[in-house]
């Protein structure tokens, strides 16, 4: 990604990933696309962007409820484990694997784990 801008080769290899993928390259993908800087980290900044897009796309009023800053905290809250206001790629990982709702929500039906 170049300027926040991906070309159709990596556009096809998302769209790869997150339909045929493993668990472990499925959460890879998703922590990159949430690493707005590509720092190895995500802070909350990020997380709240990232969520709060969705939220609009889906049409959800965010503005009037504040779901988006309750999610992100929510979900600091389970996966920070060190406390440091973000999460390191391990860190995400292990919380997305050790919260099965979250967990279940990436996978399809037809996944089985090898």
């Amino acid at each position: 990604m170049i300027d926040g801008v991906i070309t159709f080769e990596e556009f096809i290899a998302a769209l790869s990933v997150s339909s045929k993928g493993t668990i472990d390259e499925k959460l890879d993908w998703i922590f990159s696309i949430y690493d707005i800087d590509d720092d190895g980290y995500i802070t909350k900044e990020e997380m709240l962007n990232i969520v709060s897009a969705i939220y609009e796309r889906k049409g959800l009023p965010i503005e009037k409820c504040n779901i988006a800053h309750q999610k992100v905290e929510q979900i600091f809250v389970k996966m920070d484990s060190n406390c440091d206001g973000k999460l390191s790629r391990k860190e995400f990982v292990d919380g997305f694997k050790n919260d099965r709702q979250i967990l279940r929500s990436l996978l399809d039906k037809k996944y089985e784990d090898t």
